[in-house]
């Protein structure tokens, strides 16, 4: 059964960006500031409902005793994290995506660019020459398109997907 990414929200404390990253490519809402300290992350309103993933244990302990749900990531990989996550919330399955779906740099909305002359700019002549389709994050305007990363996601993503079932 796959389990619909909308369902779930998260804010990764300040050790976990790189799977908070990983996570918005999935498509999760995944709130990351490397200078959050426990007490916003603990008392902010701004983040209730999210779930809070975190490998410091006296966090995920003080999240518990206040009923905020949370999920220890312990393990020694990223791979490994990321599969106690999914499996924390009975995630079976995660899609692989040609393009992140939110922003990986600040969990914005990524929109086709429809006029890449808007982008000339922006971008090398090799690169503008080498891919027709880009996007840009509607947030903080990064442009990304489905370049050789797309396929270390989706390797990466078969990985998860094997060690789910």
């Amino acid at each position: 059964m796959e389990r619909n990414t909308k369902e779930f929200s998260f804010l990764a404390d300040a050790m976990l960006g790189k799977i908070a990253r990983k996570l918005r490519i999935f498509g999760f809402d995944t709130v990351y500031d490397s200078n959050l300290d426990d007490e916003n992350i603990l008392n902010s309103p701004n983040y209730i409902g999210r779930i809070v993933l975190t490998s410091d244990k006296e966090l995920f302990n003080r999240c518990k005793k206040k009923r905020i749900s949370t999920i220890l990531t312990y393990k020694e990989t990223e791979i490994e994290n990321l599969v106690t996550i999914f499996r924390t919330l009975n995630i079976k399955y995660i899609n692989s995506p040609t393009v992140p779906y939110l922003c990986t740099s600040c969990n914005g909305k990524i929109d086709k660019i429809s006029d890449n002359s808007l982008i000339n700019n922006k971008l090398s002549d090799q690169l503008l020459q080498s891919h027709k389709i880009f996007y840009k994050c509607t947030k903080c305007n990064r442009i990304y398109w489905a370049g050789s990363h797309m396929k270390r996601i989706s390797r990466l993503i078969n990985e998860i997907n094997a060690k789910l079932t």
